[in-house]
């Protein structure tokens, strides 16, 4: 090696010296869409995912479609597109390479015909997976066919941040660490990235860095690789979201907590090469989008051992280091505490999070979540209050008739599309959300609207319906309002046999009342658990406890209950000094609404409450069958 080659050789060091942890290992196995690292502080969840963008520029991270450079079987690519048109995974007959996980379940990690290869591995870099490395002759170990180098669409990865990293020289301090603590990413990358790949440094007018593709010029076997520059840009979240839109994204990593539009401004960049999303998070007091997006939706959660004992000495909570959940959401949790850093002190640890403040400590220390500050609905769970009908009801929840009642309600809007809901409640005081529509004015006429409500309701009769009172302002090119459109169509909808009818009129938009009745279902629905089991008995006396279900079929009314929220003076996690607004946010607000005013309306109330109390105290037959 010349003096050139031993610099460069030399600039591996920190990377070839990173330790490896346990959950750092199960980072690198999940091939999922969205991986969230919830922690405490200074457990090195930056350097985990710096050094995991190091691996994929050099083509060393064990899944294959997360490396810039990867090799592809053509048949393997023609089998998915056939299967995304048609909507049918069984189309692709490349089996899936699977890894077996410590709870002795396997996890998918990527396809037969995908491979990766790098110019060169270390000698103490262990290749995680053999059938992941490219075969010697180049051909697909499953059908044969010929290998080839996929083609990126993009090669920019996207680092985002509570601000911009400053100019070369304001970043640079002593050991290597940031003069500006609130942009950890920038200095953290290039902690690890070997100096010589960085072809050009941000700039003060160009926070974007471009790094050499290690892999360039290299021959695999009878395969030339030509390569390109690699693009890492650093964003801000108080840069407007159009500032971060444009051309597509290979991956994204959010440092600490981002705002949900630019989250949601993040997943369009990443379609084209079908990117991931990456998010470090120390959780704080004032959490928001995150714990419901990521975190309650998650399709495995991964946990430490100190983790889990935390969790089941303070949190009374019996957790497994790996959890599966039914989610159908490509999203993974790992969870992991100050205390899991091989770095530091144990002693030190004790010292400095020894706090009288059980949440600060349960936050700062282990990554817990304490709160989802602002939701209205604070005790909503995915899990428990979103159920399968069928399961209760298999002929369907608008079979019933009385002593069961059906209410229709619908939030008007004059552009905005509405939000319709259909619930019945039982004679147990058990509502259901059973159904939901959100017809769009621009597309349908208040007639067409009736008419399809009509349809979707068929002969059930129903006891309320009830729209928002803005439905009772004159149109001006009808002279009438939207009520009395909605009432003249459903009297002619009757007439022709189509449904049942029924007659619209205002509900109540004052108070809390409906808003109350909600939250005292949803607590009651979490406290026994799933439906028809609400009878409980306290001093001798038999109870029944109001409860609230929704069905899977309804997942914008369940979203909007999880979602809606109070306004908040807050941005970001920068508290500033003013109480909190107490006006709910409009986004989310309209199946809320609805079903608000359904709960408002005295008429909504269980039947045959007497007769449990008397002598009917025997459940319905159709209760019985579905225990």
């Amino acid at each position: 090696m010349n003096n050139e080659d031993t610099r460069k050789g030399n600039q591996f060091e920190p990377i070839l010296g990173f330790e490896w942890t346990w959950p750092f290992k199960m980072f690198l196995l999940m091939p999922f869409d969205k991986i969230a690292f919830f922690t405490g502080n200074q457990y090195g969840k930056t350097a985990g995912f710096a050094v995991n963008y190091v691996f994929r520029i050099m083509g060393w991270h064990p899944i294959p479609r997360k490396n810039v450079l990867y090799f592809e079987c053509p048949k393997l690519v023609e089998e998915e597109k056939a299967a995304s048109k048609a909507d049918d995974d069984a189309l692709i007959t490349h089996p899936w390479v699977r890894r077996r996980l410590p709870d002795k379940s396997m996890l998918n990690i990527h396809r037969e015909g995908e491979y990766c290869d790098s110019a060169f591995y270390p000698s103490m870099f262990p290749r995680r997976f053999s059938r992941s490395v490219r075969p010697k002759d180049n051909r697909c170990t499953f059908c044969g066919e010929k290998l080839r180098v996929h083609k990126r669409k993009t090669r920019i990865f996207r680092f985002a941040s509570e601000v911009l990293p400053g100019d070369k020289e304001s970043t640079e301090g002593m050991d290597g660490q940031s003069t500006e603590v609130r942009n950890a990413v920038y200095p953290e990358f290039k902690k690890w990235l070997p100096g010589f790949l960085i072809k050009k440094d941000i700039t003060a007018r160009r926070t974007a860095m471009t790094v050499f593709d290690p892999n360039t010029g290299q021959v695999f076997g009878d395969i030339e690789y030509p390569g390109a520059d690699i693009v890492v840009e650093f964003v801000a979240y108080h840069q407007t979201v159009q500032s971060g839109a444009g051309v597509q994204r290979l991956s994204v990593w959010a440092d600490e907590s981002c705002p949900m539009n630019f989250y949601e401004e993040q997943m369009p960049r990443l379609v084209a090469e079908d990117g991931d999303f990456l998010n470090s998070l120390t959780p704080a007091e004032r959490i928001g989008w995150e714990y419901d997006e990521l975190f309650e939706r998650a399709q495995i959660y991964i946990r430490t051992k100190v983790i889990c004992e935390f969790l089941k000495t303070e949190e009374k909570k019996d957790v497994k280091p790996i959890e599966w959940t039914d989610s159908v959401h490509e999203i993974a949790v790992i969870q992991a505490a100050t205390d899991d850093n091989p770095t530091l002190s144990k002693k030190a640890i004790v010292k400095k999070y020894f706090y009288d403040d059980p949440d600060t400590v349960a936050t700062r220390r282990y990554g817990i979540f304490r709160q989802s500050t602002g939701r209205i609905f604070n005790d909503f769970s995915w899990k428990t209050h979103v159920i399968d009908l069928y399961d209760y009801f298999p002929d369907g929840v608008d079979r019933f008739d009385l002593p069961w009642i059906h209410a229709r309600s619908a939030d008007f809007h004059e552009r905005n599309p509405w939000a319709i809901i259909w619930i019945t409640l039982s004679p147990k005081d058990e509502a259901f959300v059973y159904r939901e529509w959100n017809p769009n004015p621009a597309k349908w006429v208040n007639y067409t609207i009736a008419e399809e409500v009509g349809h979707r309701s068929g002969m059930q009769r129903y006891i309320m319906n009830l729209i928002d009172p803005l439905a009772r302002k004159i149109q001006t090119n009808t002279g009438i309002s939207v009520i009395e459109d909605l009432n003249r169509a459903f009297y002619q909808l009757k007439k022709d046999g189509v449904c049942q009818g029924g007659y619209w009129e205002p509900f109540d938009t004052k108070g809390t009342k409906g808003r109350d009745e909600i939250k005292k279902r949803l607590k009651n629905s979490m406290r026994v658990g799933k439906p028809f089991c609400n009878e409980i008995v306290e001093d001798g006396r038999r109870f029944l406890l109001p409860t609230i279900w929704f069905s899977r079929q309804c997942p914008e009314v369940a979203r909007s209950i999880k979602h809606w929220r109070y306004e908040d003076w807050a941005t970001a996690r920068v508290i500033v000094a003013k109480d909190k607004k107490e006006t709910p946010m409009q986004k989310f607000s309209h199946f809320c609404t609805a079903l608000e005013g359904v709960f408002k309306d005295n008429r909504f109330r269980s039947r045959h409450e007497r007769e449990f109390h008397g002598k009917h105290n025997r459940a319905p037959r159709y209760f019985q069958a579905v225990r």
